[in-house]
């Protein structure tokens, strides 16, 4: 693998340029609330682990859900694209660089012997980025396809077709789900109820079981 020793600022701005013409164009579409909801969906996708978790809070702020899938969709289209253009610099970085060099050789050299290898790494990529997995953005996901030495712009499809089933699926099941609860407010405080219930066990849990270990 080739390292670059100089680092292309191109790679840095499309990306974030991507985004910010993507607000440009929702202040058009979208009223004054639902730009400020957009806005802030988009910050908390950025900085916080919340990941794909988000649609569904955009949705109850007031995104339509094809929206909301939209949005994260975007998001993770420009993530991937900012990895599949900058992940080769990270290799300049002391002590890691070389470190990820030697594993993603070692990872190389193995699937050409067994080409079969990379569509099975390949398919299990795809159904990591697709489920809401805790992390399973596009960052993580093709740091991962790069390691396993899959082609960076292979990497990058596979980041938009996950994210695009699966921001628009949970999306729209999220969206059948409110309008469910809307119409029916006594099995919607039920389910309110028994989520806050398994919310309250499991940290009532997690404390015993903290305690003890101290």
């Amino acid at each position: 693998m080739d390292i670059p020793k100089e680092y292309p600022l191109i790679g840095v701005v499309v990306p974030f340029l991507l985004i910010l013409i993507y607000v440009a164009i929702s202040s058009v579409l979208l009223p004054p609330f639902l730009l400020i909801t957009l806005l802030s969906v988009i910050l908390a996708y950025l900085a916080t682990p919340i990941g794909r978790w988000i649609i569904p809070v955009a949705i109850i702020a007031g995104l339509p859900w094809w929206y909301a899938g939209l949005t994260v969709l975007i998001l993770d289209a420009v993530g991937a694209l900012f990895m599949a253009w900058n992940f080769q610099h990270l290799f300049i970085l002391p002590r890691i660089g070389p470190y990820m060099q030697g594993l993603i050789s070692d990872v190389e050299a193995l699937i050409a012997e067994k080409p079969w290898m990379e569509r099975f790494t390949a398919l299990s990529l795809l159904l990591y980025v697709t489920l809401p997995i805790q992390g399973a953005g596009s960052l993580m996901g093709s740091a991962i396809g790069r390691l396993i030495g899959i082609d960076p712009w292979k990497v990058f499809w596979i980041m938009v077709a996950g994210s695009g089933v699966g921001s628009f699926g949970m999306a729209f099941g999220s969206d059948a789900l409110r309008i469910f609860l809307i119409g029916n407010i006594a099995v919607g405080t039920t389910i309110i109820l028994i989520m806050l219930f398994v919310a309250l066990f499991t940290w009532l849990s997690y404390r015993a079981i903290r305690r003890r270990r101290l």
